[in-house]
């Protein structure tokens, strides 16, 4: 199989490097896990071009199910935040980041219209004003 070109979303190997030991250990048994770093690729793909988990790339990212469940159990368990700490960290050091420009959140802009607005959980919503 032919090497693929890294796209802007792919991690480079000192990118990789930094979040590798953030990894979790590998099973001692059952099936052997998928490459972590083909898995973060993937995740990063998503996020960054929006396009659904079963669109990914198999030859490039693996499975989009892989991914999705990852991401999902990483987030849950803090270990996705400490991964955009780290990279984050990376380019403030760098430079790379114009802090004049970034926000916390999204949920800075008011909402005009009084429409429902949902929240963490589909359960719970609020009306704004």
């Amino acid at each position: 199989m032919p090497s693929l070109k890294p796209l802007p979303s792919d991690l480079s190997d000192k990118e990789w490097a930094l979040l590798a030991p953030l990894m979790p250990p590998p099973a001692t048994t059952g099936r052997p896990r998928a490459n972590d770093r083909k898995t973060v690729n993937g995740i990063l793909y998503v996020l960054s071009t929006g396009c659904r988990w079963q669109d990914l790339p198999p030859e490039r990212y693996g499975s989009g199910k892989t991914c999705w469940y990852r991401f999902t159990s990483w987030h849950r368990e803090g270990r996705w935040a400490a991964m955009a700490g780290i990279l984050l960290m990376g380019l403030n050091r760098r430079r790379k980041i114009n802090w004049s420009n970034a926000y916390l959140d999204a949920s800075i802009r008011q909402n005009k219209k009084g429409v429902i607005v949902r929240l963490g959980t589909r359960a719970s919503r609020r009306k704004t004003a």
